[in-house]
């Protein structure tokens, strides 16, 4: 029984659960839902938020598992994913170190600039893996749109991803 609810306890437990919840989301409604024919990424914000809550090192580990889980319902090479989400988690809690006093606003500017760097990198990707037509000057587009997209959002996942990942309270 202990370990049932160890299980339940555990941060990345609660991590795959919020990000069961996003990915439902990312396949059905922002899968349809397309401004400017771009599809927001909210998976992609999920890593980010998470590279802010709890900075780089775990953000890393966060955002590979958040990739991983898109990488499933994904025609893509499995990893391919969970590798850029790491490498955008980690962003986001590596440049966020170097504020100062953190804002609401700084938050939401390096959530936009990781989200940015991670609409770069994906496609780059996936076109190295053999991916054809998927670099194109749409991709300026998208990175408007859904760098736009995740600095409003990433307050309020941030909050979220930072109670999914909060350490378990010591036993007594």
């Amino acid at each position: 029984m202990d370990a049932i609810i160890g299980i339940a306890e555990n941060k990345y437990t609660r991590l795959v659960l919020v990000g069961l919840l996003f990915l439902s989301l990312q396949t059905t409604i922002f899968n349809e839902m397309r401004p400017f024919n771009v599809c927001l990424q909210v998976m992609l914000l999920l890593a980010a938020s998470c590279g802010l809550a709890k900075g780089s090192s775990t953000g890393a580990v966060a955002g590979f598992i958040v990739g991983l889980l898109y990488d499933f319902v994904l025609t893509t090479p499995l990893g391919l994913c969970a590798a850029v989400f790491a490498l955008v988690a980690y962003l986001a809690g590596y440049a966020h170190s170097f504020v100062h006093e953190s804002t609401w606003w700084s938050r939401s500017l390096v959530a936009s600039a990781a989200s940015a760097v991670g609409m770069v990198v994906l496609p780059i990707a996936f076109t190295v893996t053999g991916a054809e037509g998927v670099l194109t000057l749409q991709i300026f587009t998208a990175v408007a749109v859904v760098s736009l997209f995740n600095a409003v959002f990433s307050v309020p996942v941030e909050i979220l991803c930072r109670w999914a990942l909060k350490d378990p309270a010591p036993v007594r």
